[in-house]
C-alpha cells in the first residue's frame, strides 16, 4: 500500500507517517508544501500510484488572527483540497480513499453535537470548517471513498497544546482560560492514529467523524486534571479581555468550546483507549 500525506511535519502526520507504516506495512510519502501550490499535472505525477492520500495541511489555528494571518489559515486549507481535488480529477488511477481533515470549530458553543445532529457556528472558524468541507466532500464525485475527520484538541506529549502548557503547570503558574467554563473538547494522539487506522481497516466507512474522546470536560476541568497529574496547584486566571487583546478574533478557539459526541466511531465498533480527560493526561504521568 502506497499512503501519501500533507502536513507530514506536524505533531499528526509525524505520528502516522511512522504509525501506518508499520501496521498497514505502507510505503509512506510525504507532500512537498510548495507541490500542493504548484501545478495540477505536477501534483497529479506526484500522487502517481498512491492508494490513500491524507490531508493534513492546515496553517496553526491558536495565533493572533490579523486579515493576513486569517487568509493564511484559508488558503491553507481551501487552496491546497482544491488543488488535491484537481490533481486526482486528472489521474487515469486514482486513489481509493482520502482523508481530510476539520475541526469541531465548525460547531457552535451551545448545543450538543453529533453528525447527525448539529448547529453550526456563525463565525470565522464555522465558516471556514464548512468552506473546507465543502472543497474535501468533492472528492467523493470523482467516486473515491471520502472521510473527514473534524478533531477536538489534540493531546500529546510531543507536541501540541499539551505539550506547550506543561514546563508552566511545572513552575506552578498553570492558570484557566477565561472563566474556564468552556468545553474542551479532546482526544488522545494514540486514539486519533487508531480512528484512522479503524478507516483503512473497515472499507465502508465514509463521511463525516467526530474525532473527540466521548469525555465532555472544561477548560477548567483540564487545567485542574492537568496540574493534579504534575502535583502542582492551579491558582491563575488569564482574563478574557487579556487573550481578545493579544490574539484577536483567534482568542475565540480558546474562549469557545463544542459539546461534542463521536457517534458514528463508537457506532462503527470504535474504542477509544483513552476515553477519559484523567486517562488521557495521567498516560504522560504515571
Amino acid at each position: 500500500m502506497k499512503i501519501a500525506i500533507s502536513g507530514s511535519k506536524g505533531l499528526i502526520g509525524s505520528s502516522l507517517y511512522d504509525y501506518l507504516a508499520v501496521k498497514l506495512n505502507a510505503e509512506i510519502i510525504a507532500i512537498p508544501r510548495a507541490m500542493l501550490y504548484g501545478k495540477t499535472e505536477d501534483l497529479a505525477e506526484f500522487l502517481d500510484g498512491t492508494d490513500a492520500i491524507i490531508h493534513l495541511s492546515g496553517s496553526p489555528v491558536v495565533s493572533v488572527w490579523t486579515k493576513k494571518r486569517m487568509n493564511i489559515l484559508r488558503n491553507s486549507r481551501i487552496v491546497t483540497t482544491k488543488n488535491l481535488y484537481k490533481a486526482v480529477s486528472v489521474m487515469p488511477q486514482k486513489p481509493g480513499l482520502f482523508i481530510s481533515t476539520s475541526a469541531v470549530g465548525i460547531y457552535d458553543s451551545t448545543n450538543i453535537h453529533s453528525e447527525d445532529n448539529y448547529f453550526y457556528a456563525d463565525d470565522f472558524l464555522g465558516k471556514l470548517c464548512q468552506d473546507w468541507e465543502y472543497e474535501s466532500n468533492k472528492m467523493s464525485q470523482l467516486n473515491v471513498r471520502t472521510v473527514i475527520f473534524r478533531f477536538g484538541v489534540v493531546l500529546s506529549n510531543k507536541g501540541g497544546v499539551l505539550n506547550k502548557m506543561i514546563p508552566s503547570f511545572r513552575l506552578g503558574l498553570g492558570a484557566i482560560l477565561g472563566n474556564g467554563k468552556q468545553i474542551f473538547p479532546f482526544v488522545h494522539i494514540n486514539d486519533l492514529m487508531e480512528a484512522f487506522l479503524h478507516i483503512f481497516i473497515n472499507k465502508t466507512s465514509k463521511g463525516v467523524y467526530n474525532l473527540v474522546a466521548p469525555d465532555i470536560k472544561t477548560n477548567s476541568d483540564f487545567a485542574k486534571t492537568l496540574g493534579k497529574c504534575l502535583k502542582r496547584p492551579v491558582l491563575f486566571h488569564v482574563p478574557a479581555i487579556l487573550l481578545k487583546i493579544f490574539l484577536k478574533q483567534g482568542a475565540t478557539v480558546l474562549l469557545k468550546g463544542q459539546k461534542v459526541i463521536p457517534k458514528r466511531l463508537m457506532n462503527e465498533g470504535f474504542v477509544f483507549k483513552h476515553d477519559t480527560l484523567i486517562k488521557s493526561i495521567k498516560f504522560y504521568f504515571p
